[in-house]
């Protein structure tokens, strides 16, 4: 309801997920020749008032039934019969003497869907209506480390996902679903948490690792009260959950969490996290702009945008910040209100601001709802270097990496577009806490105000047409985005802006220090102030 083109059909939705579901997961050699490669996962998809019994039991045309079947708006009772129909095949429409067709690993349905149609929800052994549910749930109670037990775990976190109503969550839902259920998926087999899954000899080791690796700074985020809480949090929300494990932290950014973060994930890996970034969608460079080829002057040029800097396009608007995002498609990066983007030069000269490096700093000051709803001003560092596209070429490729938290991030950007005027660009971005298990894509619609630009604002216009190709050449479709329509803005809504004004945002650059030499200024701050605060309760 936030996006440019809300309430698309279900189908729409369907067509889109098989669309970018198979980006997630990587791809396999099929058989001895190693040439032939094809993606881990495949999809189809149905409409329902056309799908025969027989479809998902044989989806290929060659007998290979569905492991994951996903419902969508599943509302009348013909509908449901159709789809009850299609469920039961898998038990009845065998010949006899043939060997029985598996059910599917797990049936996932969108809440919008019929009361009819969600008792018909399973993951694994696990299903929502049996005559034994009773009896299941007690069992998953006292059994946890059973498959009773995890598979009503497993559907229990893809209700949360599906609950979000966004095409990255249901793409999430199923990958959980495919890695628990059928096959391992690089993107989210990573897990920080303890958990039944792992057994106890993995929980016991990930627990001597990080007693051995790092007592004192266990003990002191222990003995801190907000930390403890941060860290009770984190335990009771999967950390591969994106929105709600970076709220937990963004809402508890203390020193000690900082150390005991850092010390478990990234110097001493003591999970073995190791998240990809992912590969696809392979989204097209921008080849030329303004009437030219995109050299490396123009790429600084775009990303620099409406900066008040002397090496900025004529077109800047002189502007404290480069770019203010419209809207984004990630639901955990992008749907924070009020970004601003501040690109800059590393190792400029502070006479003229020149600079001989090709590299730039990236400074991104944020809003954050803390879990105490209150709104706090977010401010991060990057180090923004030039990367070579897979085209081949570097102008307007970028690898983007920062700490976070005791976490490293690394992305990396693309751009895909940008007007001649400056009025708005296009960018994407795929990228991991590698150590956390975290990997993430989407993409970016960025003006100088944060206003969706004006002559890009109706149906047809050449404008909106232009930036819909761009969202598309990063599989992204408008009705998947955060942020707003193109009348109104929810990123820069009244109530956020009202609040800015009466709370301005530090937009001072950060300039040339490294990462980590800002991040340990910043911790020391934050110990200075508690200091304070303890000597004036005091």
């Amino acid at each position: 309801m936030t996006s440019p083109l809300p309430n698309p059909s279900w189908s729409t939705v369907a067509a889109q997920l098989a669309k970018r579901l198979p980006n997630f997961a990587g791809t396999i050699e099929d058989g001895d020749d190693t040439t032939d490669i094809t993606d881990l996962i495949s999809t189809r998809t149905f409409d329902i008032l056309s799908l025969q019994p027989s479809d998902l039991t044989n989806v290929d045309g060659k007998g290979t039934p569905s492991d994951i079947v996903m419902a969508l708006g599943i509302l009348t009772p013909q509908e449901e019969t159709r789809f009850q129909n299609a469920l039961d095949y898998f038990k009845t429409g065998t010949k006899e003497g043939d060997e029985p067709v598996p059910y599917p690993a797990a049936v996932l349905i969108d809440p919008s869907s019929s009361p009819q149609t969600l008792k018909l929800k399973s993951t694994g052994p696990y299903r929502v209506f049996q005559p034994a549910k009773a009896m299941n749930d007690a069992i998953s109670t006292l059994t946890p480390f059973g498959p009773l037990a995890a598979g009503k775990r497993l559907l229990e976190k893809t209700d949360t996902l599906l609950n979000r109503k966004s095409s990255e969550d249901y793409i999430f839902a199923i990958l959980f679903c495919i890695h628990g259920l059928v096959t391992d998926v690089d993107v989210v087999k990573s897990d920080i948490n303890p958990s039944f899954e792992k057994g106890i000899v993995r929980n016991v080791k990930e627990f001597k690792k990080m007693a051995d690796c790092c007592l004192p700074e266990i003990q002191a985020a222990l003995g801190d009260p907000q930390t403890k809480e941060a860290i009770d949090l984190l335990n009771a929300v999967d950390l591969r959950d994106q929105v709600g494990s970076y709220r937990v932290i963004v809402s508890n950014e203390t020193p000690q969490l900082e150390e005991f973060t850092s010390c478990i994930l990234q110097k001493n890996d003591c999970f073995n996290c190791d998240a990809p970034i992912l590969e696809k969608p392979r989204v097209p460079l921008l080849s030329e702009w303004r009437g030219a080829p995109l050299d490396d002057t123009a790429a600084r040029e775009i990303l620099m945008g409406h900066l008040d800097h002397p090496a900025a396009h004529s077109c800047s608007k002189g502007k404290p910040w480069s770019w203010k995002i419209v809207v984004g498609a990630n639901p955990a990066y992008d749907a924070f209100p009020m970004q601003h983007q501040i690109f800059y030069p590393c190792n400029e000269n502070p006479e003229d601001g020149s600079s001989t490096s090709k590299s730039l700093w990236y400074d991104p000051v944020f809003c954050v709802e803390t879990l105490s709803n209150e709104l706090v001003w977010c401010k991060r560092h990057y180090r923004c270097t030039p990367r070579t596209h897979y085209s081949g070429v570097k102008p307007g490729a970028w690898t983007l990496i920062t700490q976070d938290n005791g976490m490293v991030s690394e992305e990396r950007w693309t751009t895909v577009d940008a007007a001649d005027d400056l009025s708005w660009t296009v960018l994407h971005y795929s990228g991991a806490a590698k150590k956390a298990g975290q990997s993430y894509v989407g993409a970016l619609l960025c003006t100088a105000d944060g206003l969706w630009p004006e002559g890009a604002r109706e149906e047809g216009s050449a404008g909106l047409e232009r930036i819909r190709e761009a969202f598309r050449k990063c599989d992204l479709e408008l009705w998947e985005l955060f942020g707003g329509s193109t009348e109104e803005s929810f990123m820069w809504g009244e109530g956020f802006r009202k609040w800015g004004e009466e709370n301005p945002p530090d937009l001072e650059r950060i300039g040339d220090i490294s990462i980590s030499a800002w991040r340990k200024q910043e911790r020391e701050k934050a110990m200075e102030a508690a200091a304070a605060t303890a000597t004036a309760r005091l």
